[in-house]
């Protein structure tokens, strides 16, 4: 933090009249103040400022109508750097795909169902990046939220919300250009429309622990991963694809979509789960590190199955203790017009769901 605010710190509110004393610093960007009342008040350093540093023991306060001139240096410039952090997953090895993501984070832990949610834009990869981000509004026009760039392997607050905000912040576009200093190819931009169940947000097990804020507890929206971007070489030579043949050897740039990838039939798929599918090393993950891949990878080839008329896809989720089932029957009930059943006994015993995607038939 810019100011450094401790416990005695004397503070007064940028925002509104009055101030109180630092009691204790809730983490890196917000610390609760006591004020005259007796009252603790969870508040942003970003809208505070030191009026004299002290110690525990001090007492109260500052009163209402007491004038009190800060010099413009010390107000302007910390709302930046206390809006960035670096990312630091402990252990050597990050389960989670490089790529740029979004999470919704709590900022009380214990009760994840209420009080302010804090919005991260991560970026989990080794590359500059500039982003811009808009909410659609009920006019289903789009509102323009933010914008700047974000240094690699770091993440930042977005927007701290209130808790009836969450439908507002949970649909818009995010645009992602990626920025190397040297690379032997160049990253197409980004451009993501992003739209989360707002029932999501009122379910406490949706909320995962994520190593990417700390391991808070989150709900973590994948705007892309960096293998699955396509290089300025392979959009060109997909462009041409059906409109002229392809020069020789450039085959390897075809990209299918991920479902097909899991094609059985016309219009139907089947896609393995265990983690040993997904996965060619696996052995160091923990077990709430394979459940999150696990959720991703069937989130993805749902959506991929919806985007390309699919009418039937199977999970194969295993046996086990259930915990990977129930997971996707959750997320099964975020979406509409989809069936849920056990798939055939006979062919996959009871490790595995079939999903009867309606909107496409």
């Amino acid at each position: 933090m810019t100011q450094n605010f401790k416990p005695g710190d004397r503070v007064r509110f940028l925002n509104t009249t009055g101030g109180g004393v630092v009691k204790k610093i809730i983490n890196s960007f917000m610390v609760s103040v006591a004020i005259e009342d007796g009252f603790e008040i969870p508040t942003l350093t970003s809208e505070l400022v030191i009026i004299e540093a002290g110690n525990a023991n001090d007492k109260l306060f500052i009163k209402k109508d007491e004038v009190v001139r800060t010099p413009e240096a010390v107000v302007t410039g910390n709302i930046e750097p206390e809006r960035v952090s670096a990312i630091r997953v402990k252990g050597i090895h990050n389960p989670f795909p490089s790529g740029v993501y979004l999470a919704y984070t709590p900022q009380d832990q214990q009760w994840v169902m209420t009080g302010k949610m804090d919005i991260y834009l991560i970026n989990n990869t080794d590359q500059d990046i500039l982003y811009s981000l808009f909410l659609k509004e009920e006019s289903d026009n789009y509102s323009g939220i933010d914008y700047g760039s974000l240094a690699p392997n770091s993440r930042m607050i977005v927007e701290s919300i209130m808790r009836e905000d969450i439908n507002h912040w949970s649909g818009g576009v995010i645009q992602v250009l990626f920025c190397p200093d040297e690379a032997d190819k160049i990253l197409m931009p980004v451009s993501e429309h992003f739209r989360i169940k707002g029932t999501l947000f009122f379910k406490e097990n949706n909320y995962k622990e994520c190593s990417l804020i700390e391991n808070r507890k989150a709900i973590l929206y994948t705007v892309c991963e960096l293998n699955r971007v396509l290089s300025t070489l392979e959009h060109r030579l997909r462009e041409k694809e059906g409109k002229e043949p392809l020069p020789e050897g450039a085959k390897q740039f075809k990209i299918d979509q991920l479902i097909d990838k899991h094609k059985v039939a016309h219009r139907e798929a089947e896609v393995d789960l265990h983690i040993s599918a997904l996965r060619e090393k696996y052995d160091t993950l923990s077990p709430r590190e394979i459940l999150t891949i696990q959720i991703g990878a069937f989130e993805r080839m749902l959506e991929s199955a919806l985007s390309n008329n699919y009418t039937r896809i199977v999970f194969i989720h295993g046996v086990g203790n259930g915990t990977l089932k129930q997971a996707l029957v959750d997320r099964v009930k975020e979406y509409g017009d989809i069936e849920f059943r056990n798939a055939p006994f006979t062919k996959y015993g009871n490790g595995a769901i079939e999903l009867i995607l309606h909107q496409n038939m």
